[in-house]
């Protein structure tokens, strides 16, 4: 029982992340800003950054034009396609997913569990997609970008 409510708690935020996830927008902004380019500029909506900051972690790369042209165009097509995805699947019945005892309750688990499994995999191809828009030099420097948000979350957390 533990662990059927263990799941159930960890695939509910694992639903709120990938919506937040995928509800991220990349757009042009008339401010600049470090690692942004010219009139470039990030956003974010839903709270978390796509893929744990990964884009917070872009912005101190110095991209190109051209790279953040790319970076716009995956994260757009992403965004399409999880839209599409969440609209085609519908919304979970979380008052089955609240009853075990409901007749209907392992059927909209495991709905669950294959939404939330597809959702990762498109997390995991568009985290992809983007570090391969990375040059070499750029791909070495997110080692360390990446290390230092940890260090500084790690610092966040502690106090």
């Amino acid at each position: 029982m533990k662990s059927r409510t263990g799941w159930l708690m960890v695939a509910l935020a694992m639903t709120g992340i990938a919506g937040a996830v995928m509800g991220q927008t990349a757009s042009s902004s008339s401010s600049g800003g470090p690692g942004y380019g010219e009139g470039h500029h990030w956003h974010h909506r839903g709270g978390m950054m796509l893929t744990g900051g990964l884009l917070h972690a872009f912005r101190q790369l110095d991209l190109t034009p051209a790279q953040q042209q790319s970076v716009h165009t995956i994260l757009t097509a992403a965004r399409a396609q999880f839209a599409a995805e969440r609209k085609a699947a519908g919304k979970p019945d979380f008052t089955v997913l609240s009853n075990p005892g409901d007749p209907n309750y392992a059927t909209a688990l495991q709905a669950l569990q294959t939404q939330m499994t597809n959702r990762l995999q498109e997390q995991s191809q568009t985290e992809q997609a983007l570090y391969k828009v990375l040059n070499p030099t750029q791909q070495a420097q997110l080692v360390t970008v990446l290390a230092s948000m940890k260090a500084k979350f790690g610092q966040h957390t502690a106090s």
